[in-house]
């Protein structure tokens, strides 16, 4: 899985807590959350919780 997100995305983690001001203006309700971004910056996908590693690259792959 680890390959799969460093091949196709730039995976960046924030630990919310830390940065509330994030959290608020992204609208982040629960975590985790993965949010996926286009290159300008736009939010494309968001899914929220726990995934087996099959089910997040599902998510990745709605995502691309």
């Amino acid at each position: 899985m680890a390959a799969t997100l460093n091949d196709r995305f730039v995976p960046v983690r924030l630990e919310g807590r830390s940065h509330m001001h994030l959290v608020q203006k992204m609208g982040v309700r629960g975590a985790p959350t993965t949010l996926i971004f286009t290159p300008e910056g736009q939010e494309k996908h968001r899914f929220v919780g726990f995934h087996s590693p099959e089910d997040y690259l599902r998510e990745l792959d709605t995502a691309a």
